[in-house]
């Protein structure tokens, strides 16, 4: 088991399961409404309070999370859980009609997280769409610990902060994508951003 499976593992066995889905399930949700997704994947679902949101409006939802004690908390029938480090994961080639990672892909390095969005733009099926919201460099936790490369840190973790620059930068590999900026009480004042890529419908 490596040290970050553990550290997850830790996190989430002191961590209280929260059922409530977040702001950014809500309004990603607004539009898989509005396109007819019928499957999901959830990339580093934790404990799946988004995972069971989307499962509760009858979308099949891949929860896929590094901690399988995240994991053993979720239980519905339209779920399946997967455990992974999403780093290394393969993600199968058209399987998905949306993939979805809320607050998942802000802890690996510039070369590892262009990796995992190639991976992610593959996954998804033509005319698929995803969903990431990531901290900004205007965030509290901006500057804390080592500085070990630009815009990221290691404290307890690593932490990737993004710029809306660096988000729109990632998602070029998407034929359309929108990013944007925002704040909210998350355990305290918080900055993020937040994009959506829309793959190309097959001809």
């Amino acid at each position: 088991m490596s040290d970050i499976q553990k550290y997850w593992n830790r996190n989430w066995t002191e961590w209280d399961a929260d059922v409530k889905p977040s702001d950014f399930a809500v309004k990603a949700y607004k539009l898989m409404k509005m396109k007819g997704i019928a499957s999901v994947l959830d990339l580093g679902s934790g404990t799946g309070r988004d995972a069971m949101f989307f499962a509760a409006q009858g979308i099949k939802v891949t929860a896929m999370d590094i901690s399988e004690v995240a994991l053993a908390k979720i239980n519905h029938p339209l779920i399946q859980t997967k455990q992974g480090d999403i780093s290394i994961a393969g993600l199968g080639k058209e399987v998905y009609e949306a993939v979805f990672a809320n607050l998942s892909l802000h802890y690996f390095d510039d070369r590892t997280t262009r990796k995992i969005i190639a991976r992610i733009y593959e996954a998804l099926k033509p005319d698929g769409v995803f969903f990431i919201k990531c901290r900004s460099e205007k965030d509290r936790f901006f500057g804390q610990g080592e500085e070990v490369a630009p815009y990221m840190f290691i404290d307890e973790h690593l932490r990737h902060f993004f710029t809306k620059e660096y988000m729109t930068e990632v998602l070029s590999v998407f034929d359309n994508f929108a990013v944007m900026e925002s704040e909210e009480d998350y355990y305290g004042p918080s900055a993020f951003i937040e994009g959506v890529g829309f793959k190309q419908p097959s001809v």
